[in-house]
């Protein structure tokens, strides 16, 4: 009885604590928290809800999270909600929903280097510690890598000696750290953590959605596509540039080249209800259908005078929109505008979107698809965070940067196009691809494509930042605030004024 109220007041400390400082183990005895290994999976656990935070934020779909932060500033996002700081590129240090991914992610990572040292003193199996070790790691890379991709490089607690001791946490002021440091921590992390990792193959059913080495990789792949761009539009260093695509051609040739994830053939079916923990996801988070451990993307999604042709009792808030500029940028036989809904069914006839609608114009964001045991609040579906059609089309980018439109680099970009389009083959589809000769079209198209691959994914914001086009497709669209310095979001105010070493990024 004992080690199970030392476990559930952990889990809440887990879950609760929201500042900036150290996870308070001490308070709960801290040579006895963890004994057993009970403890220390019921301790990761509660590291992992860190990814979900209250439930749909953070790594989920809410406003603030992960998602809505890498879309909200792009053009293939629409809201009927009051998104205008984001959409219009007027946010500020003090807008509180640009600042919900630091202030839930910064303490996060204190608790995960805490977790860290307090497994390292537990006498429990050497190679579950290795793995439950390597799975923490793994989610503070991931954490500091995203933060970093939205913020800028971070102040973040990696000393354990801080992490647990809270008088030194309570007068701990660090500064930003420079780009070289946060990039080669996280980069190591990424690297190392990969020997206790599982591949997926390996995993149980009920290990599914932890830490993997295809997560690990795919971060990686993240990181040195990030620092490309980086070193290309902003560092102006392009052999530092051509450097890091090395780094990323090399590893998704070794995802690729392992053969753990493979597409689906049916570009709805990632997605399913019926089709879950398919190959194709790489970072999924389980959901299962209870208030704050489900998905609610269809719930945002869904316009109030929806009805399901199932009889589903289906939540509907009307709120994520994908403008019909964006829209109209797919060729209209390509079957990933199933995904985006134009018309559907009101209960007597069929709506249409471009002609009908209350609040702004938008085609209906829809790859979760109605499950007839949840209504679509709190839906049991599995989030989808990354998956294995990002590596297949990093893969051809990474090619074309170092060779240009090569064959090999083609024959990525139509393993995409070949599931997008029936009779692909000798197709005009398959011919836009082919006849281009030149590197500069060959990157132009893969944006695209990546467009019309991963709407409403995640990936928009990145995407442009990596091509250098965020802010000039901003101001085509008439964003007249947009500036160079929206490639970052704000460092939050509060934050700044809690700890005076951090400078704010430049412009806010």
């Amino acid at each position: 009885m004992k080690t199970r109220n030392i476990i559930l007041s952990l889990f809440i400390l887990l879950l609760t604590s929201c500042n900036l400082d150290v996870e308070v183990f001490d308070q709960l005895s801290g040579d006895n928290v963890l004994e057993t290994e009970s403890d220390v999976k019921a301790a990761v656990t509660g590291i992992y809800h860190e990814l979900r935070g209250g439930g749909w934020d953070r790594y989920s779909c809410a406003w603030g999270s992960l998602l809505t932060m890498q879309i909200g500033c792009t053009d293939e996002c629409s809201s009927n909600w009051l998104w205008e700081p984001q959409m219009d590129y007027l946010w500020k240090a003090e807008t509180a929903d640009m600042g919900l991914f630091y202030n839930g992610l910064v303490p996060a990572v204190t608790r995960a280097t805490s977790l860290i040292e307090r497994m390292r003193k537990v006498s429990i199996s050497a190679p579950l510690k290795r793995q439950y070790t390597a799975e923490v790691r793994c989610l503070r890379a991931v954490w500091a890598y995203d933060l970093y991709d939205l913020y800028g490089t971070v102040p973040l607690v990696l000393d354990p000696d801080i992490a647990t001791n809270p008088d030194k946490a309570q007068n701990y002021y660090p500064e930003r750290p420079t780009v070289e440091t946060y990039v080669s921590f996280v980069e190591t992390e990424l690297k190392e953590v990969q020997e206790n990792l599982k591949t997926t193959d390996r995993l149980t059913a009920g290990d599914y959605g932890r830490m993997t080495v295809g997560i690990a990789q795919m971060y990686l792949l993240k990181l040195y596509m990030h620092e490309a761009g980086q070193e290309r539009h902003y560092r102006n260093n392009e052999a530092k540039a051509m450097r890091w695509w090395e780094k990323a051609d090399s590893v998704a040739g070794v995802m690729i080249a392992d053969g753990k994830y493979e597409l689906q053939k049916d570009y709805m079916s990632i997605w399913s209800p019926t089709n879950q923990r398919n190959k194709e996801v790489i970072f999924p988070m389980p959901n299962v259908p209870i208030g704050g451990l489900g998905n609610c993307f269809l719930a945002h999604a869904l316009p109030a005078d929806y009805v399901s042709l199932d009889n589903i009792p289906l939540t509907k808030w009307g709120g994520f929109l994908v403008p019909w500029a964006f829209y109209d940028t797919y060729n209209e036989n390509d079957k990933r505008l199933n995904a985006l809904l134009s018309t559907y069914w009101n209960g007597s006839r069929m709506v249409d979107r471009r002609t009908e609608y209350v609040g702004n114009p938008g085609a209906i964001p829809m790859k979760y698809q109605e499950n007839p045991s949840t209504t679509g609040q709190w839906d049991g579906s599995e989030y989808v965070i990354n998956r294995y059609a990002e590596v297949i089309l990093a893969k051809a980018e990474a090619l074309n940067e170092l060779h240009g439109p090569t064959d090999e680099a083609k024959s990525y970009v139509h393993q995409i196009r070949s599931r997008a389009f029936d009779n692909y083959e000798g197709s005009i589809h398959e011919k836009l691809v082919d006849d281009i000769t030149d590197k500069d079209a060959f990157r132009d198209h893969i944006l695209k494509e990546r467009g019309w691959e991963f709407c409403w994914e995640g990936m928009r914001r990145p995407d442009l930042i990596r091509h250098g086009k965020l802010i000039s497709n901003a101001l085509e669209r008439g964003k007249v605030s947009a500036e160079p310095k929206h490639i970052l979001y704000a460092i939050p105010q509060a934050a700044c004024y809690e700890n005076t070493n951090i400078d704010q990024n430049d412009g806010f």
